[in-house]
Order: C-alpha cells, then sequence, then structure tokens
C-alpha cells in the first residue's frame, strides 16, 4: 500500500470518518503536482500536502463545514 492508503486506513480506525482532498487541476505554475493528496480528519488536523496554504485551509474549512 502507498503512505496516504496507510494513512486513511489508520485515520479511519481512529477518527471514523476523513475527508480525501486531490489536486486535479492546476491553472498556471503550481508548486505542487496534479493528484497531490491530503488526509483531513474531523477535528481539522490533516496529514499530507496540497501545497498552497490558502487552497489547504479551504479544504479543512470545508470538512469542518460538513462535519460527519
Amino acid at each position: 500500500m502507498t503512505p496516504v492508503w496507510l494513512t486513511i486506513e489508520r485515520f479511519l480506525a481512529e477518527h471514523g470518518a476523513i475527508v480525501l482532498v486531490t489536486l486535479a487541476e492546476a491553472a498556471g505554475s503550481s508548486p505542487c503536482e496534479i493528484d497531490a493528496r491530503m488526509v483531513v480528519r474531523r477535528d481539522g488536523r490533516f496529514s499530507g500536502t496540497i501545497w498552497g496554504g490558502a487552497l489547504e485551509w479551504q479544504a479543512v474549512a470545508q470538512r469542518r463545514r460538513f462535519g460527519g
């Protein structure tokens, strides 16, 4: 298994619900490759990066907004 899948498995076991965020597209230059991933827990803590603090914080905010 790749590290992201191990993280998903562990987060699900420990926290019950997670969100997987995947960078699917980038316009212009981007510090991160397409398919970069981060896994966000219920409490907003995350593992991985999609590079770009504002984009990551938006992903965490959406996770909190939708709960679960």
